[in-house]
């Protein structure tokens, strides 16, 4: 997907999600969302059922153990959009005493995903 293409789609889910975005990135050749993790499951229901999206393939869970930081965890997503043939990236930073909200609702896949990040880092 070409930079303007990837710019265009940032603009739109800023446009539409813009109170749960922190930040959005472009870098080699793929877009990545900072989100508030309250806004979590919500944002990512958007990103599968909004048409210009239409992020309908769970690709991943992972997440990023940064003991230094203050927001230790750093949760990421990453979705696959066979209708459009483009990929996008979401993070949420986290606290040690926040939790991340369940997105197997939307995503029947994340089950799996979710109990082995949820068992590393417990």
């Amino acid at each position: 997907m070409s930079d303007k293409a990837l710019d265009e789609l940032a603009e739109h889910i800023t446009l539409k999600q813009g109170d749960a975005i922190v930040g959005t990135d472009i870098a080699f050749g793929e877009l990545t969302v900072e989100i508030s993790i309250a806004s979590a499951r919500d944002f990512i229901e958007f990103l599968k059922t909004d048409r210009t999206c239409g992020f309908s393939t769970l690709v991943d869970i992972t997440a990023v153990d940064q003991p230094t930081r203050e927001k230790r965890f750093e949760m990421v997503w990453h979705f696959l959009s066979m209708y459009q043939n483009h990929r996008i990236r979401v993070k949420a930073h986290i606290r040690e005493d926040e939790m991340v909200p369940s997105i197997v609702d939307v995503y029947r896949a994340a089950n799996w995903y979710e109990r082995e990040v949820f068992d590393m880092f417990g």
